[in-house]
């Protein structure tokens, strides 16, 4: 949502140099939630004037038309341009990446500094800004390695229901990235573990619609004792996918990423063993 408000901001401040005001009513979605804190460049959270929310809510759908397209074009998603490929992984920088469930956004951050700009990269995370700030010591450093190269920081965005996300939604991505799903729950019962996979299998309902025809969707997952009766591979199938490929993770390959708890608190996990199950659509390969 930030960014979407500073794309706002701008429109807004060559709006009234311009003195050309157009005050057709219409409903901008979400009105309401502009009025907070937001990330600006050159700042550390402004917050948008009452009278900039009131413009917002009348301003014509030529307006938001713009907005949204700045907002598709910073990421990269509106160009075709041949570029020098970059690659880390199994990730090019003429990739459309989107990230979801990150903690301190140091594997986007990663991600960023290996394909350089432009980065084409959406990185989201359930929490908000104010949670970031106060349990992630690196997570501004990271976020700045992100924007910095072209790619951008969204929170507050649930994987359960990211399709339905105003901009998330209209964007189909060649790949989607979840790193270690977990639903905040550590005991060892049926219960728990139902939990765990109902998050993986609304993660995985949602990502199938918001990646093109080639695209793949990538889960990273502990692979011994109890996190093998997750039985990822059974969840994608249950969703209609084909499982391309299982493959060893080595965290050493993806310089400056930390797996941090997504709970609170900045200590790193053990990740290993783990392995990246990569899911395609199924009719794709059949």
């Amino acid at each position: 949502m930030g960014q979407v408000i500073s794309q706002i901001w701008g429109i807004l401040q060559d709006d009234d140099n311009n003195h050309n005001h157009n005050h057709n009513q219409v409903v901008f979605p979400n009105a309401d939630a502009l009025h907070v804190s937001v990330s600006k460049p050159g700042n550390i959270v402004p917050r948008l004037p009452c009278h900039m929310v009131h413009r917002v809510r009348s301003m014509n759908e030529e307006v938001v038309a713009k907005i949204n397209k700045n907002v598709i074009n910073k990421v990269g998603f509106g160009s075709k341009e041949a570029l020098l490929i970059k690659k880390i992984g199994p990730y090019t920088s003429n990739q459309k990446l989107l990230l979801v469930g990150e903690g301190d956004f140091s594997f986007s951050a990663c991600l960023a500094v290996a394909l350089g700009s432009p980065s084409n990269i959406l990185a989201t995370s359930i929490n908000s800004f104010g949670f970031l700030i106060k349990n992630y010591n690196m997570f501004l450093s990271n976020k700045m390695k992100i924007e910095s190269r072209g790619g951008v920081v969204i929170h507050e965005i649930n994987a359960r229901t990211m399709v339905k996300d105003p901009l998330l939604g209209r964007v189909k991505f060649d790949r989607i990235i979840f790193n270690f799903p977990h639903a905040g729950s550590f005991g060892l019962t049926d219960a728990d573990m139902r939990k765990h996979k109902n998050l993986v299998t609304e993660f995985l309902r949602n990502a199938k619609k918001m990646i093109n025809e080639d695209g793949e969707i990538h889960i990273r997952h502990k692979c011994n004792g109890v996190f093998l009766k997750w039985d990822i591979p059974k969840l994608g199938y249950d969703q209609g996918l084909i499982l391309i490929q299982e493959m060893k993770f080595d965290q050493t390959k993806y310089p400056g990423y930390h797996t941090k708890y997504g709970f609170g608190g900045d200590k790193d996990f053990e990740c290993n063993p783990c392995k990246t199950y990569k899911f395609g659509l199924f009719y794709k390969y059949y």
